[in-house]
């Protein structure tokens, strides 16, 4: 293996990347990575997508931050230095990895540190866990390009470690060898990979992509119009309730009011129980009482009923009631836009 002097992380380290297949690049050839496709890996390395940036993803930021005490619980484990470095394989520079560490006798050490959840299933399934599935093919890339005996895939988690010895993989690493060199050559050749439907990006050429142009314009123009309706709507609710503040202080404490079209009816809602809490501090053998001490205090509700066809309350014919509604229209006309 050749050792290359480059900082990770840095943007000399990124165009590096690029020119090549790397470790991380080896789950997705193998149709391993639910994270991302060939077509995707392939659009990145012509440059024609960006790659997504995840240095703000709370696991990620995890995974860096962990990353050099995991490194040095492990050193102290194997009782040998661990140095972080970026290699090319000496039999074909396209295969490179940049490494979490190397031991003194050249074995490659993958540093992982997932969360919570992840790290309980390593440990309870080991070698048959989603996460050593995802990542023991970059520990076999890995050894592809130092050309070691074996290597390492450790995870940590709150100070404690899991480690997997991973020894070469021949039928693996021919297929991953060839993948690799298939796949390049489509970057060079700029021949775009078969996309997943399922997890890549439907874009539109030609005569499908003016179709396209045309319809997400309309769809827009209609997405801002119902928006905007949406936003008045608010407004007018907003008036609304303050005349229905209106209607119930005019009401006192009466609990049904039916006049110029509009009914309003007003009722108690008993409170909700606190059910864990009670079984808690009063057990099983519970009695109403118990219940109606561990409720909270009723709220009223308001029913209204606006009717577009009569002005006038329901069964009720007295004149004097009836006279000021008599010059009332039973139906508004507002243009509000």
């Amino acid at each position: 293996m050749k050792i290359v002097n480059l900082e990770q992380g840095s943007e000399q380290w990124l165009a590096w990347r690029a020119q090549g297949i790397t470790a991380t690049d080896a789950a997705i050839l193998l149709g391993r990575s639910k994270y991302k496709t060939r077509w995707r890996l392939w659009a990145e390395k012509t440059g024609y997508a960006r790659e997504v940036d995840l240095s703000l993803n709370p696991l990620v930021r995890q995974g860096r931050e962990g990353e050099d005490l995991a490194r040095q619980i492990f050193e102290d484990y194997l009782g040998d230095l661990l140095l972080p470095v970026c290699i090319e394989s000496t039999v074909d520079p396209l295969i490179r990895a940049s490494l979490d560490g190397i031991t003194t006798q050249r074995e490659p050490v993958e540093l992982k540190c997932p969360s919570e959840k992840v790290w309980k299933a390593v440990c309870s399934d080991g070698a048959n866990s989603e996460a050593f599935q995802l990542y023991y093919p970059q520990v076999q890339h890995q050894l592809l390009a130092t050309g070691s005996r074996n290597g390492y895939l450790v995870f940590y988690f709150e100070g404690d470690i899991r480690h997997f010895k991973i020894e070469p993989d021949k039928a693996l690493l021919r297929e991953l060898y060839a993948q690799a060199q298939q796949f390049w050559q489509q970057v060079v050749n700029k021949q775009e990979p078969v996309k997943d439907p399922d997890l890549d990006l439907y874009l539109p050429k030609g005569e499908d992509a003016q179709a396209w142009i045309y319809t997400a314009e309309q769809y827009r123009l209609f997405h801002a119009d119902i928006q905007a309706c949406k936003n008045r709507l608010k407004e007018l609710e907003e008036l609304q309730k303050t005349h229905l503040e209106t209607l119930k202080t005019l009401m006192g404490e009466y609990l049904h009011a039916d006049y110029c079209g509009v009914m309003v009816t007003r009722y108690k809602t008993a409170g909700k129980v606190d059910y864990a809490r009670l079984l808690e501090e009063v057990g099983q053998h519970i009695t109403p009482t118990d219940v109606e001490q561990y409720r909270a205090k009723s709220s009223e509700r308001c029913r209204v009923t606006v009717s577009t066809e009569s002005v006038m309350p329901r069964h009720v014919v007295e004149p004097a009631v009836i006279a000021p509604l008599e010059d009332v229209p039973v139906v508004f006309e507002q243009n509000y836009f």
